[in-house]
């Protein structure tokens, strides 16, 4: 059964991908910070998708927490939802910039997904796949 750990402190954003996720049937973890997000990884690291936000406890505390992630062999598949994404010209830089940083696959902005609307944005690294899940 796939297993998808969920890390932001917006409620509203964190609810609508719970949401998304449970219509697939896959289940799904919350953090509420990135701190935590990191303490559920390190206990059960059987996740095959991690979505972050950047902007909790810090400015980039989502973003570390993501390289960490990374850095420690994960495998699995690498998400970041940010308001970020929204801004024109962001994508494109970060498409590659993450790919390297933390070995990110996909983008979701976070205007569609505050209407409730997961649009998944590849990166580098997932281009020319289709949505993961």
């Amino acid at each position: 059964m796939k297993k998808v750990l969920i890390v932001d402190d917006n409620d509203r954003y964190a609810n609508h991908l719970k949401a998304y996720f449970d219509q697939k049937k896959i289940a799904s973890d919350r953090a509420f910070d990135a701190k935590q997000g990191w303490e559920f990884f390190s206990k059960s690291s059987d996740y095959d998708m991690i979505i972050s936000d950047v902007t909790m406890e810090t400015q980039t505390s989502g973003l570390w927490m993501m390289r960490n992630i990374y850095k420690s062999g994960y495998k699995g598949v690498m998400v970041i939802a940010s308001t970020g994404f929204d801004v024109w010209g962001v994508m494109p830089f970060s498409s590659y910039f993450l790919s390297w940083f933390c070995g990110l696959h996909w983008m979701i902005p976070k205007v569609p997904l505050k209407q409730g609307n997961v649009e998944w944005v590849p990166t580098f690294l997932a281009r020319g796949k289709t949505n993961p899940f």
